[in-house]
C-alpha cells in the first residue's frame, strides 16, 4: 500500500470521468462500487454534480456529469505552476481545451490536447492533493498513453514534466521519475482506440473483475495479456462503453 500526501509534480496525481447524464452518473457508480468496493462522496449540486469515489476515505477517481462531453477518463498532472506549464504545453504543441479554472479552495484545474490528439489535465493542487491510495487493490497503479505515434506523445511528456523515458523493450516508452516508473507510452492494443490516456487499477483477481464486468453487461475486450510484473484485462463499462484496463495485484518490474 502506499499511501499519497503530496503528488511528485508532473505525474498523474488524478482521474476522473464525464458521463452525459445524472442517470449515467449513478449507474457508473454503482457499477464502479460493484468493481472496487468503493463509497461516494460529493455528487449533488453543490459541488457542481461532481462525485468522488473513496478507498478507506481515501479518494481515487472522480465523475463527472458534462452535457456533450465525450465519456473518457482525464488523467491529471500534478504541476505547481499551472501558467507555466500551460505555457509549456503550448510551445511543444498542446491545444488547451478547458481553463484554467478555479475549483472552489481545491486547485486550478486545465484540459488540454496534446499533439496526437490525447487529452490530459493539469491539476495544481490547494486542499485537494489527488489520490490518496495507489498501488494496492481498488486504487490506480499505472497510466498509459495510446496513440499511433508514440514516439511524438514521448517527447511531449518528457518536455511538460521535466522527467525522463525509456524503451524497456520496442514498442514501449516508460515515464520515470528519479528511476521509478510511472507511465507507459505505446501503440494501441485495441483496432478502434483512440489516442488517449488509460490509467489502470489495481485488481485483487482478473477473473473475479471480469466476471462483474460480464454480470453488469459489459464487454471483454482483453481477456488477460501479460505486462512487465503482471496481467491485464481491457473492458468497455456497461454505461457509456468506455475502454477500461485493469491489472492483477502486483508490483511492476
Amino acid at each position: 500500500m502506499t499511501t499519497i500526501e503530496e503528488p511528485v509534480m508532473g505525474t498523474p496525481c488524478w482521474v476522473d470521468y464525464t458521463v452525459p447524464t445524472l442517470d449515467e452518473q449513478v449507474a457508473l457508480q454503482r457499477f464502479l462500487t460493484d468493481l472496487y468496493g468503493w463509497r461516494w462522496s460529493g455528487g449533488g449540486q453543490e459541488t457542481g454534480h461532481y462525485a468522488t469515489a473513496t478507498l478507506d476515505d481515501s479518494p481515487v477517481m472522480g465523475v463527472s456529469v458534462g452535457a456533450g462531453s465525450p465519456s473518457l477518463p482525464t488523467t491529471y498532472f500534478a504541476t505547481d505552476d499551472t501558467a507555466a506549464s500551460v505555457e509549456r504545453a503550448r510551445g511543444l504543441g498542446g491545444r488547451v481545451v478547458f481553463g484554467p479554472v478555479h475549483v472552489f479552495d481545491l486547485g486550478w484545474t486545465t484540459i488540454i490536447a496534446d499533439p496526437t490528439g490525447a487529452t490530459h489535465g493539469l491539476w495544481e493542487p490547494q486542499d485537494f492533493a489527488g489520490f490518496g491510495r495507489m498501488y494496492e487493490p481498488n486504487a490506480p497503479g499505472w497510466f498509459d498513453h495510446v496513440s499511433r505515434d508514440s514516439e511524438a506523445a514521448a517527447r511531449y511528456y518528457v518536455a511538460l514534466t521535466g522527467h525522463s523515458v525509456f524503451e524497456p523493450e520496442p514498442g514501449m516508452r516508460v515515464l520515470q521519475h528519479d528511476g521509478a516508473w510511472f507511465a507507459s507510452v505505446t501503440q494501441p492494443q485495441v483496432a478502434e482506440d483512440e489516442p488517449r490516456w488509460n490509467p489502470v487499477y489495481v485488481v485483487d483477481t482478473l477473473s473475479r473483475t471480469l466476471d462483474v464486468v460480464r454480470r453488469h453487461g459489459g464487454q471483454v475486450l482483453v481477456e488477460e495479456m501479460p505486462v512487465p510484473g503482471s496481467s491485464i484485462s481491457v473492458f468497455r463499462d456497461p454505461v457509456v462503453g468506455s475502454v477500461m484496463t485493469v491489472m492483477a495485484a502486483g508490483t511492476p518490474a
